[in-house]
């Protein structure tokens, strides 16, 4: 009897434990590492991709004659993507929440800032005028991808992502004030001052000692939300063509390369993300009990001069301007639109030997970097003889406005960091820890037992 009443009690322990070690800890427990709420799986409708070793770069001659994405071997750590591009929906809840705190403050800057630019969709030559009165705020567009948006305002909307993912802790465990709204990440990158002792905002530095005394490193957060480095996203995109990583996929014990680790990489890839070795694999061959789907491109692109959609009757990707971000499901590991539909900014700062000086495992140019081998007088030439500067940051993956040429994932482009397009989307990541070594499978785990 005594055991059935231990074991009883060991399960009791498991379910309630959480409640225990919170409603104690000011007594007993100063520094222990609370579980995050059960109740909102931050990772929802996000893709665990499980690192490994890829062939990053043009796996098909440069029709273009850059030259700047030679194929060449390099390693990603695990991370997590987000399985569809932002839409419009998503995007315009957060652009409610910047209203709803900022404006009654008369910091309405802050929301002007965040909105998309539709006049995007303005042309000289076309009548694209509702797409300019429509696209972002009619509901018959909720589910399509945000566009008009900079790299920085992606940034931000990765950084709100973030707060809002963190606020249900902090409210759980009582170390912010529900009344007041949480500005984390957020505020740090708008420089919103930290009130959280007197009202206003919670505390916008996450080592700040707040309510009683409650340190904010003592709880367990979740890495925060970014834009992709171009390595993972190339990654992302390549990787479920390979046939040993999705068979694979669901095996513990097994890498992407771990069924053939001595293939060539560069054999395994494809020019698309789905399983074909041609521009052929671009159409459904398959044949499906939706009329019509068979014949059907699986990306929307520009097939030709003119030819954004297709003539009725006439199989084509059916959509002239962007479609939805759950329209085209591209590859085995249920990733929506990684090629087509709208390019997709990336983290990182472009130059043409990205390929040539960046390091071979989790490569990543960012802000810090300097060109040139002296350290003393490194920078980049602006304002002569180049567009590409500081500012200058990778897009990638194609649009509904590009050729097949750009659909492949080794392709890349750059514009400015706070210029945007009718072409230019994103989608977020969040790293992934503890899921690269051997026999790692957190992610069959609930969502708050696999944070770290």
């Amino acid at each position: 009897m005594n055991f059935i009443n231990s074991i009883l009690l060991f399960f009791a322990l498991l379910i309630i434990g959480p409640s225990i070690l919170n409603s104690n800890q000011d007594k007993a427990i100063a520094n222990t590492i609370l579980l995050a709420p059960k109740s909102t799986d931050p990772y929802s409708e996000t893709i665990l991709i499980r690192g490994g070793t890829f062939a990053m770069g043009m796996n098909q001659e440069s029709i273009m004659g850059e030259w700047n994405n030679n194929l060449r071997r390099v390693t990603v750590s695990s991370f997590r993507i987000d399985q569809y591009e932002v839409s419009n929906k998503k995007y315009r809840t957060y652009i409610h929440w910047l209203e709803k705190i900022f404006i009654p403050l008369g910091k309405d800057s802050i929301v002007k800032a965040a909105l998309p630019d539709t006049s995007v969709w303005k042309t000289e030559l076309s009548y694209n005028d509702p797409m300019v009165e429509g696209y972002f705020r009619a509901s018959a567009f909720n589910d399509y991808p945000v566009v008009g948006v900079t790299w920085e305002q992606a940034n931000n909307y990765c950084r709100w992502r973030t707060d809002r993912a963190n606020e249900n802790t902090l409210i759980k465990y009582k170390l912010i004030d529900a009344k007041n709204p949480y500005v984390g990440k957020m505020g740090i990158a708008n420089n919103i001052a930290d009130t959280s002792n007197g009202g206003g905002f919670a505390a916008s530095n996450t080592s700040t000692t707040i309510n009683r005394g409650k340190n904010l490193d003592d709880y367990i957060m979740i890495p925060d939300f970014r834009l992709p480095t171009e390595a993972e996203w190339e990654y992302a995109a390549k990787v479920s063509s390979q046939k040993n990583y999705t068979s694979n996929f669901n095996n513990p014990k097994a890498g992407a390369n771990s069924s053939h680790p001595n293939a060539s990489i560069a054999a395994s890839d494809t020019p698309f993300p789905w399983n074909t070795n041609s521009n052929e694999g671009i159409r459904n061959a398959m044949p499906s009990k939706k009329k019509g789907a068979q014949g059907m491109f699986l990306a929307n692109f520009k097939n030709g001069s003119g030819d954004y959609m297709g003539m009725v009757g006439y199989s084509n990707d059916g959509a002239g301007f962007p479609s939805k971000v759950n329209t085209f499901l591209q590859n085995g590991i249920g990733l929506y639109n990684i090629s087509g539909n709208v390019n997709e900014w990336v983290a990182d700062i472009y130059r043409p030997m990205n390929n040539v000086d960046m390091d071979d495992f989790n490569p990543y140019r960012g802000n810090n970097t300097l060109d040139g081998d002296d350290a003393n007088i490194a920078s980049y030439e602006t304002g002569g003889n180049t567009l590409i500067s500081n500012k200058s940051r990778v897009y990638k993956g194609g649009s509904w406005k590009d050729r097949p040429y750009w659909l492949n994932p080794g392709t890349r482009r750059y514009l400015d960091q706070d210029k945007s397009n009718s072409t230019i989307g994103f989608r977020c990541a969040i790293s992934a820890f503890g899921v690269d070594s051997p026999g790692a499978d957190n992610d069959n785990k609930p969502w708050w037992k696999r944070i770290f």
